[in-house]
């Protein structure tokens, strides 16, 4: 039930909890001087983004140049006040000073994303694919911008997780299966670790709701659940393997080893438990993000000590 919870959590509300914002969780002097000056002053500066322009031939005095910002003005202005403010959306066209390079065959386009800078998270795709689309014809189009850094950045920590997962996971099998010597005894290791991951995600998906989390948080879940463990199996089958070949029954291994590897293993979660509390008092949405997400991993992980090779006598072979 737990499983399923989690990852109906994971599919349905997770996306829209998380953020690639850096924010104080708190309000220190340096924030409460930005809000007066907002207030104050001059007013929310949104979320800025840039489209760069570069040509190898062209230079801004050439018609198909002007034809080409025309026509991706228009693409970039057609997604509409929502995505993009009005207003904000500048060229050279405009007789702005700024945007022409010196040797006139670069240019940039500076505009404001519409809303907070969680709407601007959420739509800045949209600018993007409209950029991609205009590549071609001799023409490099770039983007860059609060927004589009973090959504990069969410997209190297994902496509991180696909590569280490692809990799790390098979290795680590293949090793569980030498050290365990049998197929289901090296799966049970990882199912849980993917079992407690999923339920550690929902768990984070509902502090989601009341907290703002960073989109660091599935990265330290998936960190600590695969790496704890694989890690916690193999120290506590290799102590039972110990105590088998000392001459103990089944059951007397079992329960020797919980005694003193399963001991360690608590104590090991605790001492890690507790470092990582450090991270939930500073006030950081990362710092806060990175602790919870490897306490609810932490908390997560349980293992049964059995026979890995299943014979009732005899000391396991190493």
């Amino acid at each position: 039930m737990a499983l399923i919870i989690g990852l109906g959590l994971r599919g349905a509300v997770f996306e829209s909890t998380i953020s690639t914002e850096f924010d104080f969780t708190s309000t220190p002097d340096s924030k409460k001087a930005a809000n007066l000056i907002e207030e104050r002053l001059r007013g929310s500066i949104g979320t800025n983004e840039v489209i760069l322009l570069q040509s190898d031939s062209l230079t801004v005095d050439d018609p198909a140049y002007a034809d080409f910002v025309v026509e991706l003005l228009g693409k970039v202005e057609a997604l509409g006040p929502d995505i993009i403010k009005a207003g904000t959306l500048i060229s050279y066209l405009d007789d702005a000073p700024f945007p022409v390079s010196q040797d006139r065959r670069t240019v940039i386009i500076p505009f404001t994303m519409a809303g907070e800078f969680t709407d601007a998270t959420d739509n800045i795709s949209k600018v993007i694919a409209v950029a991609d689309e205009a590549k071609g014809r001799g023409f490099k189009v770039l983007m860059t911008g609060q927004a589009t850094v973090g959504n990069d950045f969410e997209e190297v920590v994902q496509d991180g997780l696909l590569k280490g997962e692809a990799i790390g996971v098979p290795v680590a099998l293949i090793i569980l299966i030498l050290v365990f010597g049998a197929v289901v005894a090296a799966l049970l290791p990882v199912t849980l670790a993917i079992f407690s991951i999923f339920v550690a995600v929902g768990a984070a998906t509902l502090f989601g709701l009341v907290f703002s989390l960073s989109f660091f948080v599935e990265s330290m879940i998936n960190m600590i659940g695969l790496a704890v463990g694989i890690d916690y199996s193999l120290f506590i089958v290799h102590r039972y393997r110990e105590e088998r070949a000392r001459g103990l029954q089944n059951e007397d291994a079992i329960a020797r080893t919980a005694a003193t590897a399963g001991r360690t293993v608590v104590f090991s979660g605790v001492a890690v438990g507790l470092g990582l509390t450090g991270t939930l008092l500073v006030p950081s949405n990362v710092f806060i993000t990175i602790g919870m997400g490897g306490h609810l991993r932490g908390h997560r992980r349980r293992l049964r000590v059995h026979d890995p090779s299943a014979r009732p006598a005899g000391p396991p072979g190493r």
